[in-house]
């Protein structure tokens, strides 16, 4: 028998021996070109199988970064749903009607429905990112002071509340502090493009304004053409957020998008504030008195929408004299009626009394309880549906 009949009668006892060949053990799936996959004993996996590790990833990534979510979905829905009452709210602030539905029926017939949400785009894209970032600060900053808490272990000895939310009034200074942070972070931020949404929003009233004061002063006609031309839709500068930009940046400089930025901080940092803390205080209040572990949509509304309303009420005074202040931006000096906030302040008391300082305010209290009661609502179902998703508590 030849070498090479050997070798074969070999191989040939070997294959009876052991049986069929087994495939090498491996860590690896092996696909095919169907849409499921295949083990390494040949049977099917299941798509869904298949998505498990990803889909898993893509939840705890989620569950990580709850808040940032959650914010940025109840940003959303309460910018669209209330954008055109933020509108009216600045319109009335800065030009006389008699009535809020004098002021819609006017803009509406002036400008038409989409008139309304002029300039939204900017405050659609900074108020996801702005509130994401407002509730990522506050929460933040409420575990900090709870971990830096002098008093973490003990009793103030002068009996005020802590940072350990063990009490009503705990809850209330923790959110009311973090809520200063927020506020006075996100006005740093966001000073440029609110100056921006108020010009696009009081554009065309600022062109009767400039057109008005160019009369007075006897202006060639030129002068009162080109950019300020008025149409429909507003003043040529006012087509875009752009082109705003732009046109502040031409007669103030790069500075000049800053324009009433003490007053912006003054409100966003007094009023997130305010508005964190009503929002604490009256959810854990109703939880207590409710004897329950969680809250549901109900608390979350009627907290959310308490909150709103209490401080519209306390800061709009600082929002309308900022809305005043920022709406002469793009006028010559000779036409700026103020020439700082106090003498704005001043001017208000002594033309309208107390009263001239909540000009506009029927808007602003009409949409806050349904608003900012949506806004919680759904923010806290966006975090809950989250933290079920990825199986963790929240």
């Amino acid at each position: 028998m030849s070498h090479r009949d050997k070798a074969l009668a070999g191989r040939h006892q070997n294959v009876q021996s052991t049986g069929p060949a087994k495939p090498e053990e491996s860590s690896f799936v092996y696909m095919d070109n169907s849409s499921e996959a295949e083990d390494i004993s040949g049977a099917r996996l299941h798509p869904a199988e298949q998505a498990a590790p990803s889909q898993a990833l893509w939840r705890m990534t989620l569950y990580e970064n709850r808040t940032l979510a959650s914010a940025v979905t109840a940003a959303v829905t309460g910018m669209l749903a209330g954008y055109p009452f933020d509108s009216l709210k600045t319109r009335m602030q800065t030009h006389h009607y008699p009535s809020l539905l004098a002021c819609a029926r006017r803009s509406i017939a002036d400008e038409g429905l989409l008139g309304l949400y002029r300039g939204l785009l900017p405050p659609l894209i900074t108020a996801s990112a702005a509130k994401s970032m407002s509730f990522s600060v506050f929460e933040r900053t409420k575990k900090w002071l709870r971990r830096h808490d002098p008093y973490k272990h003990s009793a103030n000895p002068l009996g005020l509340p802590d940072f350990q939310r063990r009490t009503v009034g705990s809850v209330a200074v923790t959110a009311g502090f973090s809520g200063s942070i927020s506020g006075a972070v996100i006005a740093a931020l966001c000073c440029p493009l609110e100056l921006i949404k108020v010009q696009m929003q009081l554009a065309n009233l600022l062109n009767k304004d400039i057109g008005a004061a160019a009369t007075a002063t006897a202006l060639p006609p030129a002068s009162n053409s080109g950019s300020w031309r008025q149409h429909r839709t507003g003043p040529r500068w006012a087509g875009s957020n752009l082109s705003v930009c732009r046109e502040i940046i031409r007669h103030k400089g790069v500075f000049g998008l800053y324009y009433g930025i003490g007053l912006h901080v003054v409100r966003d940092a007094s009023g997130t504030a305010i508005y964190f803390a009503a929002y604490e205080t009256v959810k854990e209040t109703l939880r207590r008195l409710t004897g329950s572990d969680t809250t549901g949509p109900l608390t979350h509304m009627l907290a959310g929408g308490t909150c709103g309303v209490v401080s519209w009420l306390l800061i709009f005074p600082v929002d309308l004299v900022k809305s005043t202040m920022q709406s002469q931006v793009l006028k010559p000096k000779d036409a700026q009626e103020f020439k700082g906030a106090w003498q704005c302040a001043t001017k208000i008391h002594s033309k309208l009394g107390l009263s001239g300082f909540y000009r506009g305010i029927s808007v602003s209290l009409i949409r806050a309880f349904p608003i900012h009661g949506l806004n919680f609502v759904v923010y806290e179902w966006a975090r809950s549906l989250i933290c079920h998703l990825a199986g963790q508590p929240e």
